[in-house]
């Protein structure tokens, strides 16, 4: 928990602070009610510590002429109040701590399923109950239950979005279970916190809570094919993008392109970040990106395609960022 309150906030375009003590979650706010009360006790401890030692120093300080102070031999009372209280309050935590981990893994009825894949460097989101594949950001509901469910496809992640809940690793060939429900709407921004790699760092998570009938209209929306381009830019922008390697990493359905090694493309307009939130997802940083991957993310297995001439370039960018 240290190193996560040590964390600054991060953005890339408009997001929302980095806040893990102000929570949105019922999960969430069960630890940073045990982390505010662990924290009052050990400050209450440490006043009370300190307080003693100032107080027998400044009582038994050296006194030009004074006697030597009384010798005591010992207090039966006092050593075993010093000893008991800290065993029933480490004893009281301990029970505190079950009640919270109770709280925060405690399976919900009729949660929706979202798996979340860790891949280097980025994130997958299946919803298998509504046929939705999307990468990087997440759309979830506001007030309904969720079941996360982590893995990894390379190299061990690691997923936490301070405002949700806590940390869980995506371990290969392992599923981890999160249990969650946003109660209120609004971006949530985090990262992988389990280091992975040379672009551990650009591994960051966006979580969008929206309000029902919003989350609805995005489902149906992520559920439909990629509109065919019909501007010249895009449709040449389509041809530059089948008859590239593209397709041999990327999917886009209704299209040919039907790979699954980097993220599903199918909606990528809609995204607010690219990258994994190494940039704002705008037509110029959209071009930069292709050209020169290797340079704004270096080790990501998106090669840069700096061939390519700037005219299919911008075709390609104006296709891409008609992905709706």
């Amino acid at each position: 928990m240290g190193a996560g309150l040590g964390l600054l906030g991060w953005s890339v375009g408009c997001s929302a602070p980095v806040e893990p003590l102000n929570p949105v979650t019922p999960q969430g706010l069960a630890i940073a009610n045990l982390f505010n009360l662990a924290l009052a006790l050990s400050a209450l401890i440490l006043a009370l510590v300190v307080g003693l030692l100032l107080r027998t120093l400044w009582r038994d300080r050296e006194r030009p002429g004074a006697p030597e102070p009384p010798q005591i031999h010992g207090n039966r009372t006092l050593e075993i109040v010093w000893t008991a209280t800290p065993a029933l309050l480490l004893t009281a935590m301990f029970f505190l701590m079950l009640q919270t981990m109770h709280a925060v893994d405690a399976a919900v009825p009729d949660a929706l399923r979202i798996q979340v894949l860790g891949r280097q460097w980025w994130w997958e989101y299946r919803y298998p109950d509504l046929g939705v594949v999307t990468a990087n950001e997440l759309h979830v509901p506001v007030g309904h239950p969720l079941t996360l469910e982590l893995t990894g496809d390379d190299v061990i992640h690691s997923y936490w979005v301070p405002r949700l809940t806590g940390k869980r690793d995506a371990i290969p060939g392992k599923w981890n279970t999160l249990q969650l429900a946003v109660q209120q709407p609004g971006v949530y921004d985090g990262a992988c916190t389990e280091y992975c790699g040379l672009q551990h760092a650009w591994m960051r998570i966006r979580v969008f809570a929206d309000p029902p009938d919003q989350f609805e209209a995005w489902v149906r929306q992520q559920q439909q094919p990629a509109a065919a381009p019909a501007a010249p830019p895009a449709v040449r922008g389509q041809q530059v993008f089948l008859q590239n390697t593209c397709v041999n990493c990327h999917a886009i359905a209704g299209t040919p392109a039907a790979a699954r090694v980097g993220p599903d493309l199918t909606h990528f307009g809609s995204r607010t970040t690219l990258g994994a939130g190494v940039r704002a997802n705008t037509p110029d940083n959209l071009r930069d990106w292709i050209r020169h991957a290797q340079d704004v993310k270096p080790g990501a297995l998106m090669p840069s395609f700096d061939t390519l001439s700037a005219a299919d370039l911008d075709a390609l960018a104006a296709y891409l960022e008609g992905l709706k």
